[in-house]
């Protein structure tokens, strides 16, 4: 069974400076990201820094999401971090059993999981947001969600923004928190190759400002066969108009055999 799968830390669907979109540029933005969404037609869509209200208008961002989702599973973030902890996971198969888990070292993050059916195979997704600031607490947090993703039935995919730069992958950073994955027999869709996050979010030279930190992490018994970004925000006059671009998407075509 073949699934496409995208990961996209959205910003709060504008530029990630914790505010909706602003009136006048509701058309553009949403646009854009319809644009975003039609264009790589995923499967599943797993969105990191959400929020329920797509712009200061009042436009509701599971109004477009279910122009294309008949499953969506979207939760407010709370806490110390606020609106870019928010979570939603999005499919065109049934979703069940959507949990939400705090990670131990740090009450304001977390990580989220559901099964979505796809054709009669049981694959466990997982959202996460690791911690932006601290590589102790990155690399805990990698570990805690390692054990986790070990303890489900079936096939698991992982999506999210790891906030670890992947541009040195024999750092000892990356060895602890990706080696485990791939000694249990993981693959990882974005091994360094993709630059897609530009680090100063107010720089727009996207060739020598950007890191690759965010991933997706299937497990054994899945195939990775494509990887792909879609760089429509690095041209989007409105996106530069407004000063920054932030993240992309990253996406993943997978063969999926059996759970």
């Amino acid at each position: 069974i073949q699934l496409r799968v995208m990961t996209y830390n959205v910003g709060q669907w504008y530029i990630g400076s914790g505010e909706n979109v602003p009136a006048d540029l509701d058309s553009a933005f949403y646009a854009l990201q319809n644009g975003i969404i039609e264009s790589n037609n995923p499967d599943v869509l797993v969105i990191q820094e959400y929020s329920k209200e797509f712009s200061q208008t009042g436009r509701t961002s599971l109004s477009m999401l279910q122009q294309y989702y008949p499953y969506v599973a979207e939760r407010d973030g709370t806490g110390a971090y606020g609106y870019y902890l928010n979570r939603c996971i999005c499919s065109k198969y049934p979703i069940s059993n959507y949990t939400v888990r705090t990670y131990s070292n740090d009450v304001n993050r977390y990580y989220d999981s559901c099964v979505i059916d796809v054709n009669g195979i049981q694959v466990t997704f997982v959202n996460t947001h690791f911690d932006a600031f601290t590589s102790s607490k990155r690399i805990a947090q990698a570990t805690e969600l390692f054990n986790f993703v070990k303890t489900v039935s079936g096939s698991f995919i992982i999506c999210g923004d790891l906030n670890n730069v992947l541009q040195n992958p024999f750092s000892e950073e990356n060895a602890a928190i990706y080696n485990q994955f791939l000694s249990y027999g993981c693959t990882i869709a974005n091994d360094g190759e993709f630059g897609i996050f530009n680090s100063s979010c107010g720089n727009t030279d996207w060739v020598n400002s950007s890191h690759a930190i965010d991933n997706i992490i299937a497990s054994s018994r899945i195939n990775i066969d494509d990887v792909w970004t879609d760089l429509t925000k690095i041209t989007n006059t409105a996106v530069l108009d407004a000063g920054k671009i932030d993240h992309v998407p990253l996406i993943a075509e997978l063969s999926i055999g059996y759970a």
